[in-house]
Parts: structure tokens; C-alpha cells; sequence
């Protein structure tokens, strides 16, 4: 087996997948490295499982454009008007749910103050009655 040819492309490939973090780097390579062993394990030549992949340079732009595609954040200008309008909606809802809890804490707090003066006063035993 002429595993020379299949670790010049592997060389290439990372050297073309360079700009990428080391851990996407590293996988990609493994999982070409993999297939095109496979490959060869599995009766092609190895010219023949070379041809069934890109040329290095390639199938690096494409990983690259898949992984910026895949990891570059959409900014807030080309987000959809409805998903805006439903995160508007969103935070409305929340800060009005927000503003009834405070609310009812707020009377919860009032109707136990005034509760609180309906206390007996201590009186020793002795109770005073005023006719009227």
C-alpha cells in the first residue's frame, strides 16, 4: 500500500485547513485520513481513493466556507421582522407578568398592614364594656 501519496494530501489538506481551530482542524483531517484508509482497505488503489475526494485545496474551501457558514453569528439586520416582533412580544409579556406579581405583593403587603391594628390589646384579664 503507497500511503505516501494519501499523507501528501493529508499534509496539504492541513495546511490549507490552517486558518481553522486546531480541534475542527484536527477532525476533519482524521475523518479524510479515515475514509481514504477505508478506502484502500477496502480494494481500491489508492489513486482511485484520491480521485473520490476533492483535491486538497478544494475540499479544504469547502470545510472552510461550511465552518464559517456554520459558526458565524447572523447579525440583527438580517434577522426575519417576525422574529423580531415575537421577541418584542416576548418581552413584553415578561415585564407585564413581572409588573402583576409586584402588584399583588404590593396589596398582599397593604391588606396585612391593615390587619395588623385588628390585634387585641393587652388588658391583664380585664375587659371594659361601654353601653350604649
Amino acid at each position: 500500500m503507497d500511503n505516501q501519496k494519501i499523507n501528501e494530501y493529508i499534509r496539504q489538506l492541513e495546511f490549507e485547513l490552517e486558518p481553522l481551530p486546531k480541534k475542527d482542524r484536527d477532525h476533519h483531517i482524521m475523518e479524510v485520513k479515515d475514509h481514504l484508509l477505508q478506502s484502500v482497505n477496502d480494494g481500491k488503489s489508492v489513486e482511485q481513493a484520491l480521485k473520490s475526494f476533492l483535491p486538497a485545496n478544494e475540499l479544504a474551501k469547502e470545510i472552510k466556507a461550511e465552518f464559517q457558514h456554520l459558526y458565524s453569528a447572523p447579525s440583527t439586520e438580517n434577522r426575519h421582522p417576525i422574529k423580531q416582533k415575537n421577541s418584542k412580544k416576548i418581552w413584553i409579556t415578561v415585564m407585564a407578568l413581572i409588573g402583576i406579581i409586584i402588584f399583588s405583593i404590593f396589596i398582599a403587603i397593604i391588606v396585612f398592614m391593615g390587619n395588623s391594628s385588628d390585634k387585641p390589646i393587652e388588658t391583664n384579664g380585664v375587659v371594659d364594656y361601654k353601653v350604649l
